[in-house]
């Protein structure tokens, strides 16, 4: 129910309601790819955090959303491996 979202985040006007069930109902994986999009942020992320630490630097998110950005739109798996240098989905590669 609508009065249990954290901070009131689901407005409890109807129209609203319907709206949101029939987007999420007519693209299935719509919902999905956020949670997917969060998962490969995070784990780009992680291994530029790994990468900085072991090259005795110190990671800020500033520095890796400054980088992220200068990229440009591209898919962060791109974006992923234009960081680091590890293509995510072959593995873990040495630099």
């Amino acid at each position: 129910h609508s009065e249990y979202t954290p901070r009131g985040w689901m407005k409890t006007e109807k129209e609203l309601l319907i709206f949101e069930q029939h987007l999420y109902l007519r693209q299935p994986g719509y919902g999905t790819s956020y949670i997917t999009g969060k998962y490969l942020l995070e784990n780009a992320m992680a291994d530029y955090a790994r990468i900085k630490e072991v090259n005795g630097n110190t990671f800020r998110i500033k520095d890796f959303l400054d980088e992220l950005n200068s990229i440009g739109n591209i898919p962060i798996s791109l974006g992923h491996w234009e960081m680091t240098g590890l293509d995510q989905f072959k593995g873990d590669q040495s630099n």
